[in-house]
C-alpha cells in the first residue's frame, strides 16, 4: 500500500468516528425505538392498564434507548460531541453514555429476568427522572446557541418520551398499589 493510500485510509477511518452524521443516525434510530416503546406502552394501557403499559414499554423505551445512548455517547463520543456542539467536552459524552447504558442494561435484565412490576416501575421512574433533569441542561445549551428546527423537534420528542414514561410509571404504581401511591 502506498503512503497516499495509507493516509487516505487512515483519514477515512478517523472520519467515521468523528463524523457527526453517525451519531445523528443513531439519534434518529433512538427516536424510532423510543417511539415504538411508547406505542407499545399505549397499547399496554388498553390491554391491562398501567402494569401492562410499563411491562411493554420498558424493553424499548428504557432498555434499547439506554443501550443506543451508550453506543452513541460512549463509542461514538467524538461524533456525538460534534453533533451536540460540545466538541471541547467529548469525555462528558462518555459519562452520559455510561449512565444511559447502565439504566438500559438493567432495564433489559429486569424485563427478561421477570423481576416484576415494582422493578419495572422503579426503572421507568428512574429513567424518566434522569431524562427530565437532563432536559434542563439541553434547554440551557440550546438557549445559548439559539433554537432551530432540529432542536425544537428533539425537545418535543424528548418531552413526549419523558411524559409518557412518567404516566406509565404512575399508572402502574397506582394499579399495583406500590407505595407511596
Amino acid at each position: 500500500m502506498s503512503d497516499a493510500t495509507a493516509a487516505t485510509s487512515a483519514s477515512s477511518e478517523d472520519s467515521w468516528w468523528n463524523d457527526p452524521r453517525v451519531s445523528a443516525y443513531l439519534m434518529i434510530l433512538t427516536y424510532i425505538v423510543g417511539g415504538a416503546g411508547i406505542a407499545l406502552g399505549i397499547y399496554g394501557l388498553t390491554q391491562g392498564g398501567g402494569p401492562r403499559a410499563v411491562h411493554y414499554s420498558v424493553p424499548l423505551a428504557v432498555g434499547a434507548v439506554g443501550v443506543l445512548a451508550l453506543l452513541r455517547h460512549s463509542v461514538f463520543h467524538t461524533s456525538d460531541a460534534g453533533r451536540a456542539g460540545v466538541e471541547t467536552e467529548p469525555f462528558y459524552m462518555i459519562e452520559l453514555g455510561f449512565a444511559n447504558g447502565a439504566i438500559g442494561i438493567l432495564a433489559l435484565l429486569v424485563f427478561f429476568g421477570g423481576w416484576g412490576v415494582t422493578a419495572e416501575v422503579a426503572l421507568l421512574f428512574t429513567y424518566a427522572l434522569y431524562l427530565g433533569m437532563a432536559f434542563f441542561i439541553f434547554l440551557a445549551r440550546i438557549r445559548s446557541k439559539g433554537f432551530d428546527g432540529g432542536n425544537i423537534f428533539g425537545a418535543c420528542m424528548w418531552l413526549l418520551q419523558v411524559g409518557f414514561m412518567f404516566y406509565f410509571a404512575i399508572a402502574a404504581a397506582v394499579a399495583a398499589k406500590i407505595s407511596p401511591f
